[in-house]
């Protein structure tokens, strides 16, 4: 055997070893990215009449809808100076926080299409300060994530 024969030898043998160790590494984090991803929201078969009932549609829906649509009448004649109503429009619903801050503690949370009554916005607009409809929770969602209703 030739000492070119054997440099070329261990040249493919660790050539090899790289070649397979970058491929696994790669596999390695492609599913691992994969199976780390969030999976879609799952739809079901009765979240569909949820959110038509608080909009008023369907003659199932107006037995339920009337009495939301008179908390709702009854709490548009007790809001604050510059409040107003909202919707939340974040699929995921919000995270209900003790102060506007990304930091802040948790106190609760609005699932997706609740009505909400702004009281106010930070200066910026990143955080507005919100009371839930029908209910004692006061907190801060972040800005962007509700629609006003006219």
């Amino acid at each position: 055997m030739s000492l070119s024969g054997v440099l070329k030898f261990i040249l493919g043998f660790f050539l090899a070893i790289v070649i397979l160790a970058g491929g696994s590494v790669a596999a390695a984090l492609y599913f691992v990215t994969k199976l780390t991803a969030l999976p879609e929201r799952p739809t079901f078969a009765n979240d569909t009449p949820a959110v038509e009932t608080t909009e008023g549609a369907g003659s199932g829906g107006s037995q339920q809808s009337q009495p939301a649509s008179t908390a709702s009448n009854s709490q548009t004649r007790q809001l604050e100076p510059g409040a107003y109503l909202a919707r939340v429009t974040w699929p995921d619903g919000l995270i209900l926080r003790d102060r506007p801050s990304y930091d802040a503690n948790s106190i609760g949370g609005i699932e997706f299409n609740r009505t909400i009554v702004v009281v106010e916005s930070t200066d910026d607009k990143e955080w507005e300060k919100i009371r839930v409809e029908g209910g004692n929770q006061v907190g801060w969602v972040k800005g962007g994530n509700t629609e006003p209703m006219n």
